[in-house]
């Protein structure tokens, strides 16, 4: 990622040279929780006719510095904030401020992970109820960064489309395990345009949008976009539905991502114990839960370039699987087969696209990891079983 001056200058200040003498705050720490889904991009432009675009192409977080503060409340933006940590106190109760902004892809700058404990140590304690934001790449560790750090929400790019896609999933696989293993939101940052120069391709909404729900189906709870343009509408089009897709996906709490063959590097086939199962192509399955127990799927179509009938079985009773709807918000619930006495359902993907699915089973309990034999679970979650 490329900086502007103003951000790179609050990085130097505020990254690495905290104040150890700043002042504790008077409410005691709490746990930061995220609850809304974000939409958000580097920087976002000042002249007026690109302002308009930017403003009606979807995003609801920006990167921004104090004096940026009153447009991003006049589009009704909220801002992840570069600022030095002794200015942390005058925002720590204005609405606008999502987080606070540190540091961009450290590794690739050779910062080291533990001279900046103090910085985030310090802007967590003079503001409890927001996230410090340090953004990695390719080229750092997200397990030994969480470790030392302990940040409250994990975010990394990776441009696929710019940089070759064989690294793609392998890095999806490996962020998604550091955050869900410190119970940490992530956010993938994401190209806006398939090439970093030239006119937009014919085919760029398919590349992005594969990238985009490919993130989804790893659970990640933010897609942060690089390269905005204002010729090419795919961007606020797939905002459009992550504005509507976002407050179910933030909810849910990943357990399981398979792929169907062929499988990428590093990725994993969908075991003969899951409850759902699938022959089809070039798919993702992502499977989640969320709090109330209610199972969910997250279906992507790995190939950008042809959409395909995915036909999903499922091993265990079923009493209804509905489709979330991206344009009404709603669910609709979709008309299952039987297949060798099991139902089956038959689901269109276009090239690059997902779908979420809700699955609602009967006769069937969750048991803890340990109590069920090895060959029934996976390596990242329980496993449903029959109570009988």
């Amino acid at each position: 990622m490329r900086h502007t001056a103003r951000l790179s200058i609050a990085v130097l200040l505020a990254g690495r040279f905290a104040l150890a003498s700043a002042a504790e705050p008077a409410e005691a720490p709490r746990r930061w929780k995220m609850d809304s889904f974000l939409i958000s991009h580097w920087s976002f432009p000042k002249e007026g006719p690109r302002l308009k675009q930017f403003a009606e192409a979807g995003f609801n977080t920006v990167i921004a510095v104090p004096e940026e503060l009153p447009a991003c409340q006049a589009k009704g933006w909220r801002a992840l904030l570069a600022v030095r940590a002794e200015e942390v106190p005058a925002y720590v109760h204005n609405p606008i401020v999502w987080g606070y902004f540190l540091l961009d892809e450290p590794a690739r700058k050779n910062i080291r992970y533990e001279t900046l404990v103090p910085t985030m140590e310090a802007f967590h304690r003079l503001d409890p109820s927001r996230p410090a934001y340090i953004n990695l790449n390719e080229k750092d560790d997200p397990q030994a960064f969480v470790k030392l750090l302990r940040p409250r929400v994990l975010s990394y790019d990776y441009y696929q489309w710019w940089s070759g896609s064989e690294p793609f999933f392998p890095l999806l696989e490996r962020f998604r395990r550091a955050a869900l293993d410190a119970d940490l939101p992530l956010l993938c940052w994401v190209e806006a345009v398939a090439v970093p120069h030239g006119p937009a391709p014919a085919d760029n909404e398919a590349r992005v949008r594969q990238s985009v729900y490919a993130a989804l189906a790893y659970g990640a709870k933010g897609i942060q976009w690089w390269g905005w343009r204002a010729d090419s509408p795919d961007c606020a089009k797939i905002n459009g539905e992550l504005k509507v897709l976002g407050p179910e996906l933030v909810k849910l709490r990943s357990g399981d991502v398979f792929h169907t063959a062929p499988l990428p590097p590093q990725t994993r086939p969908v075991p003969g114990h899951a409850w759902v199962q699938s022959s089809t192509a070039g798919l993702v399955l992502g499977l989640f839960r969320n709090e109330e127990g209610t199972d969910f799927l997250l279906l992507a179509n790995r190939d950008w370039k042809t959409a395909r009938t995915a036909t999903l079985t499922f091993a265990v009773p079923v009493m209804r699987v509905s489709r979330f709807d991206r344009q009404t918000g709603r669910w609709i619930d979709t008309t299952l087969a039987l297949e060798n006495d099991r139902p089956t359902l038959a689901q269109r993907l276009a090239p690059g696209d997902g779908v979420l699915l809700r699955v609602a089973k009967e006769m069937s309990v969750w048991l803890p990891r340990q109590e069920l034999p090895d060959r029934q679970v996976s390596c990242d979650s329980p496993r449903l079983v029959s109570p009988n």
